[in-house]
């Protein structure tokens, strides 16, 4: 009996794991997981979210400065990973591009480089 409930709680436990491990298994999914997120940077002042730009009449990533001042990217590149997701669009006004690293409860910007900065849900 004990073999039994073990194998259980064993077999419910891997279900669990492998649904947190697929959290963004396509681009839909990683667009509902960032849905009304602000992810903030409290070192270099920096807000990142990802949502519609009524200017641009389109979605993207919105970067805010602790002035106010906004930046937009779109036509944004989603790949999902199923632990990870890239994220990388074009700014409107001079063709740069920016794009970050997303995970559950957190994105990097510059993953890998020096330099990287982290960001927090608000």
């Amino acid at each position: 009996m004990r073999t039994f409930a073990f194998l259980s709680l064993l077999i419910a436990a891997s279900f669990n794991l492998s649904a947190q491990i697929e959290l963004f298994s396509d681009e839909s999914s990683v667009v509902v997981y960032l849905e009304g997120k602000v992810f903030h940077n409290s070192e270099n002042g920096l807000n990142v979210s990802y949502g519609y730009i009524s200017s641009a009449n389109t979605y993207g990533i919105v970067v805010t400065n602790r002035n106010g001042a906004r930046f937009n990217f779109i036509n944004v590149r989603i790949d999902a990973f199923g632990t990870f997701a890239d994220l990388y669009g074009m700014s409107p006004e001079d063709g740069s591009n920016f794009g970050f690293r997303l995970y559950s409860g957190k994105l990097i910007v510059g993953r890998g480089e020096p330099g990287e900065q982290v960001f927090y849900p608000k």
